[in-house]
């Protein structure tokens, strides 16, 4: 949900320090962090053919996909293994139930027929529910790419008075989400990571973030700041950006193929101190859509173009950024 920029701003002064919690689970003989998040499987999916057209055709209870927006085309997707296009796809899709963006559920079908028409390698969610994902989301970027694997990882965000995860009003988990395709040809499987930011505001709400690595081929991560404070959701991007994803790097074995995308509750503004750009690390770009959302990826990326797409039951436009993967 988004949340006005004044409303968003706080006058006292934040600690500097931006801790953060990788989904590393320690050695047996070392002592218990303070908050500890296990490995966090990730969800791979076979060329599903003909199967992901079925699916989404039985969750649309037969009725007909929705009319593309305005403007949408299905994309080229030519190119080859070696340097290929690679398009991603930010949307905050409003799921919860609570907010007041909320439209019955209506935006994850919008969001799933966008996912289709634009068939991004990538996409990274927020506000959705857990099962959105295997209920529409992903079958519709299957139907995208018949041919090739595609994977999914959802993390929820937390209560940080009980540490269990927020629900939506259907009781289902309530968060972020990574949703991606690797060609056939090039898939080796996927792992799952994800950690919770030690800098928190004064909400009950912990703010989260979820990470896959397809390995061999693309780092992606998906997350939602912080939206009760500017300060506090900068300092959330900088502990992901210079030391959670450094960390996932260095266990990986991986240099460079990262791309994180989310709402960050940040303006690209240079005359504020809380500027989108202050947690661009070197060796990154940063696009934005004009509002909160931005896609951070690795300059050994080649960038093409962004394009955005209005939505008709979530606060946030879906924000597409057009690469080219080394």
């Amino acid at each position: 949900m988004r949340i006005p920029r004044s409303a968003r701003r706080v006058t006292a002064a934040v600690a500097a320090v931006c801790g953060l919690v990788l989904a590393l689970a320690p050695p047996a003989s070392a002592a218990p962090a303070p908050v500890t998040v296990g490995p966090l499987p990730a969800s791979a999916v076979a060329p599903m053919g003909a199967k992901a057209a079925a699916l989404t055709a039985r969750a649309r209870a037969g009725r007909a996909r929705a009319a593309a927006p305005a403007g949408t085309a299905r994309e080229e997707r030519a190119g080859t293994l070696a340097a290929r296009r690679f398009h991603e796809l930010q949307l905050n899709l409003c799921n919860s139930g609570h907010a007041g963006c909320y439209a019955g559920g209506q935006a994850v079908y919008e969001g799933g027929d966008l996912i289709y028409y634009l068939a991004p390698d990538l996409v990274t969610l927020n506000e959705i529910c857990a099962g959105d994902l295997p209920a529409y989301l992903q079958p519709s970027l299957a139907e995208a790419w018949p041919d090739d694997w595609t994977y999914s990882l959802f993390y929820p965000a937390l209560n940080k008075q009980t540490g269990a995860p927020i629900t939506c009003t259907n009781g289902d988990r309530f968060g972020n989400a990574v949703l991606g395709r690797v060609p056939a040809a090039l898939w080796q499987g996927v792992n799952g990571w994800a950690g919770e930011y030690t800098t928190q505001d004064g909400g009950t709400e912990k703010r989260t973030f979820a990470c896959a690595y397809a390995i061999g081929d693309h780092l992606a991560c998906a997350t939602h700041l912080s939206a009760a404070s500017e300060p506090i959701a900068l300092a959330q991007c900088q502990a992901l950006m210079f030391s959670a994803v450094p960390a996932i790097r260095s266990a990986e074995g991986i240099t460079g193929r990262t791309v994180v995308g989310g709402d960050f509750n940040l303006e690209y503004d240079t005359s504020d101190p809380e500027n989108a750009q202050n947690c661009v690390p070197g060796g990154h770009i940063r696009k934005g859509d004009g509002d909160v959302q931005h896609v951070i990826f690795s300059n050994d990326f080649t960038f093409g173009s962004t394009a955005k797409y209005g939505l008709s039951y979530t606060d946030h436009d879906g924000f597409l950024v057009r690469l080219t993967k080394p």
